[in-house]
């Protein structure tokens, strides 16, 4: 007996559109895409050894990072003074290595500007570099980093990494001479509202660079990201990065305002410079926080990638020719290894073209088809039923994955802060099971011909992303937002897929009534062994011998469920490339996508973000990742189906039942203390999660752990420096910020003079501190501190409620003249405040208690500028 031929089987399982072969396609691209993309997101790659470093000291950077993170060093702080101190004696240290490099202690700089309904008056304490360059024709590149952290935080992401980064370019081009000059601002008073880098438009280098980069952190290590980015020129730059990370929908939130924090790139923009913001992001639970360290970075790769995409980011700026135009752009990088960069324009063009030719191409393979477009009429005349699939599968998609991401924001709204990427495991599993259960229950009750289904699925999945193409067309062109560059690349390969899957149908298969409902066609095999068809292969009539090998081969195509033998079924032989185009390269593009909002935008939560917009988001992702595979969706394997729903319920109870925070993922909340200098009164404010004030799930509330909320009133309120969050305050332990025995009292020598009907002169002076503030129940109209004067010389003409002073000295009477609109009343009242940010040595023991009592899954971050501020009354 000879054995079966098992060649034309093994063919079909490796080129057949069967159940097997489409599932394990799919399968492989979502898996590949996948993992490759947490192995590039995830993973920042290990530095190269010293003589591969292209000129750079990684291990001299580190040791740098080590020394100026060893403490909280804010502007307001004597720790501050000190790493000032240790880097300027590097900066001279190389400046006397290399004489080319010209350093400036920018003591004299002095702006006062508004932002934010506030003035700003501000005394400089910048490092400035400049080198000179080959030609002397060509502006200037700014390189800009900043050496102060918060209060509460060490600095070594933000903006630690940022600043030794810096002093490894200084000495770079200190041994390279570049062709354009370089000015680097290493600046000081970021933290406290970007003042540095203010003070630096008061210095006459700011009026030598047209270009710029901007080095930042927003989180603690990871893979920086290109943040924003000015305009196409510059960000062609990028193309020279190696390993780069970056998207436009990043430079799209701090457009629409929804990324509160902010960096030095928007000075610099505003002053009329064209520029990028490379920033960490990661990791957010750390950031302002003393994990924000050396210790928790845990290894150099995070520093090494900074300073290897500053160095080729800013060798291409250096390099450049004269500056063109500038024009708006959009980018985005593939797998951390290229980054695309095309300007507004070359987008707009390219969607238009897409948009008007890929109907006429549609058109044209219909019309070129053999039986011209009559054939295909007739077939969907006749199978009208065709058109139901795949509208299902897209409203009933959205509702599931919509749906469930609601009821996660609604519920354990806060359990994507630690696990996000369960939480997309369960959005992802439903999103893919509301398009593949519904294919089968459809291809159950309402069977169609394949490949016509197919080709329908395909023709209106097209149709769709012609549709969003059409408004992400519109948006880029009215609202400058560039962020929808998928919406291009996922209908150019639906397109081909239609295209691919029409031609096949109209040139290859004759008679669609042959073809078998929803791609079943090997159940003709079955179906002709059971009428007595017995036929053998090769035309004999069967025998006691070829009657088992007849049975044998129609149990391995029935099982496999193939067209019948000698008889492929060549209208479905581009099924493979349909998938492909559809689904691997849009897979790549959101799969990065999807990492970055899990990462970027899980653990915002914490200052105030709405749990839903984050859920929903991540939830419309999946549902995009899904869709490519609704075309094939009634040849997915129910094999498939059950392995789903078995991830999704196993991640939905997790996701609904667990604690959202952990030791390595705390709960960051903010914290001050404010005393009435004259009565002595203090307030502890703890703002954090509405929830947590409250307590939940049997959790006591957040606060009953400190012994000073143990016998005292406590009283809770919506925060108003921190919108979307709650603030608790009791009366709490004393601070000694003067550590002596001075009384809070003389912590503020102070005199208001009235000058006029709406004229007053305020003298302040702070002890033991740099920063104080005004802050008038009714606005001011202008105010002109003795000693400075306004940003370009213009004083604004929008009326304001605070004013902040900052000085570069210690105990500084700051002289300040305000002035009220005349239809204000008579009285003038309001508060005269100076603050503290130092918590060491004992001076704040309501913020040691803090860090000692609250649960160990949170972390302490400052709330305002000064972790103490001191107010007094005034009345004019």
């Amino acid at each position: 007996m000879r054995p079966p031929n098992i060649v034309p089987y093994l063919k079909r399982i490796l080129f057949a559109p069967t159940e097997l072969s489409v599932t394990t396609l799919v399968v492989a691209i979502y898996a590949a895409v996948f993992i490759s993309s947490i192995l590039v997101y995830e993973n920042v790659p290990t530095p190269p050894k010293y003589h591969h470093q292209r000129g750079l000291d990684l291990d001299q950077a580190w040791n740098d990072l080590q020394q100026i993170t060893r403490v909280p060093h804010p502007y307001n702080s004597h720790s501050n003074g000190r790493v000032r101190d240790y880097l300027a004696h590097r900066l001279h240290a190389i400046s006397h290595a290399h004489p080319s490099v010209q350093i400036t202690d920018d003591r004299t700089s002095n702006g006062t500007y508004i932002g934010r309904g506030q003035v700003v008056y501000f005394e400089g304490d910048n490092l400035l570099v400049k080198i000179e360059g080959q030609d002397p024709a060509l502006s200037a590149v700014l390189f800009s980093a900043h050496f102060d952290s918060v209060s509460t935080g060490l600095g070594a992401t933000d903006d630690g990494m940022g600043v030794v980064t810096l002093l490894q370019l200084v000495e770079y081009y200190g041994r390279n001479k570049p062709k354009r000059t370089v000015v680097f601002n290493v600046n000081n008073g970021e933290e406290d509202w970007l003042n540095g880098a203010h003070a630096f438009l008061d210095h006459p280098w700011s009026k030598l660079p047209k270009t710029f980069l901007n080095l930042e952190g927003a989180g603690n290590g990871g893979r920086p990201m290109l943040f924003r980015s000015s305009s196409f020129d510059v960000t062609t730059a990028f193309r020279a990065v190696s390993r780069p990370h970056g998207s436009s929908l990043s430079n799209d939130a701090f457009k629409r305002g929804l990324i509160r924090s902010g960096t030095d790139f928007s000075v610099y923009e505003e002053a009329g410079m064209r520029g990028l913001d490379l920033a960490f992001y990661r990791r957010r639970a750390r950031y302002h926080t003393v994990f924000d360290s050396t210790a928790w970075l845990g290894n150099q790769n995070s520093l090494w990638l900074m300073m290897e995409n500053a160095l080729e980011a800013g060798n291409a700026l250096v390099s450049a020719g004269p500056s063109p135009k500038p024009v708006e752009v959009v980018y985005f990088d593939i797998y951390g290894s290229t980054m695309a960069v095309i300007s507004r324009q070359g987008m707009l063009a390219l969607n238009i073209i897409l948009l008007i030719l890929g109907p006429f191409f549609v058109a044209a393979v219909v019309m070129t088809s053999p039986d011209r477009h009559t054939g295909l009429i007739n077939r969907l005349r006749e199978n009208q039923k065709v058109w139901i699939h795949a509208p299902v599968y897209l409203v009933v998609t959205l509702a599931a994955t919509l749906g469930l991401a609601a009821i996660f924001g609604a519920t354990n709204k806060y359990i994507i802060y630690s696990s996000s990427y369960v939480v997309a495991a369960s959005l992802l599993s439903i999103a893919i099971l509301a398009v593949t259960v519904p294919a089968k229950i459809l291809s159950y009750y309402f069977p169609s011909p394949d490949p016509l289904l197919t080709t329908v699925n395909h023709a209106v999945f097209t149709l769709f992303w012609w549709l969003l193409l059409c408004v992400a067309t519109g948006v880029l062109n009215e609202n400058h937002l560039g962020g929808f560059y998928y919406a291009t690349f996922a209908y150019a390969g639906q397109l081909f897929s239609l295209l691919l899957s029409l031609g096949a149908m109209l040139h290859f298969d004759g008679d669609l009534s042959s073809s078998q409902p929803d791609g079943t066609d090997g159940e003709n095999v079955a179906g002709d062994y059971q009428n007595g068809d017995h036929e053998s292969a090769d035309g004999e009539e069967p025998t006691e011998r070829t009657s088992l090998l007849s049975d044998t081969q129609r149990l391995i195509n029935q099982y496999l469920t193939t067209p019948a033998l000698g008889h492929p079924n060549k209208s479905r032989s581009t099924w493979s490339a349909e998938i492909l185009f559809s689904l691997l390269f849009p897979a790549i593009l959101l799969s990065g996508t999807l990492i970055m909002l899990l990462t970027g935008q899980s653990q915002t939560l914490a200052d105030g973000n709405p749990p839903m917009s984050v859920y929903l988001s991540i939830g419309f992702i999946s549902v995009l990742l899904a869709l490519p595979i609704a075309p094939v969706a009634h040849q997915i394997h129910r094999a498939l189906n059950f392995f789903l729903v078995l991830v999704l319920v196993g991640t939905a109870i997790y996701n609904l039942t667990a604690f959202p925070f952990s030791p390595l993922n705390p709960l960051k909340t903010y914290v001050q203390q404010t005393i009435d200098l004259d009565s002595s009164v203090n307030k502890v404010h703890l703002t954090t999660l509405s929830s947590l004030v409250m307590g939940q799930d049997g959790r006591p509330p957040i606060w009953n752990s400190l012994p000073s909320t143990q016998k005292t009133g406590i009283t809770c309120a919506g925060s108003w420096a921190r919108l979307g969050l709650s603030d608790c305050k009791w009366s709490g332990l004393a601070p000694n910020v003067t550590l002596d025995s001075t009384p809070p009292s003389k912590w503020i020598k102070s005199s208001v003079t009235k000058l006029g009907f709406n004229v007053a002169r305020f003298k302040i002076q702070g002890q033991n501190t740099r920063s104080c503030r005004i802050y008038s129940d009714v606005p001011m109209k202008s105010v002109r501190v003795v000693g400075g004067h306004w940003e370009n010389d213009l004083e604004p003409e929008e009326e304001f409620k605070e004013i902040r002073l900052w000085s570069r000295t210690w105990d500084k009477v700051f002289d300040v003249l305000v002035a009220w609109p005349k239809n204000n009343g008579t009285t003038r009242t309001g508060k005269i405040a100076c603050e503290w940010a130092e918590w060491d040595l004992g001076r704040i023991p309501a913020i040691d208690e803090l860090r000692t009592f609250l649960p160990p899954w949170t972390a302490v971050s400052k709330l305002n500028d000064g972790l103490v501020e001191g107010t007094r009354a005034f009345e004019i």
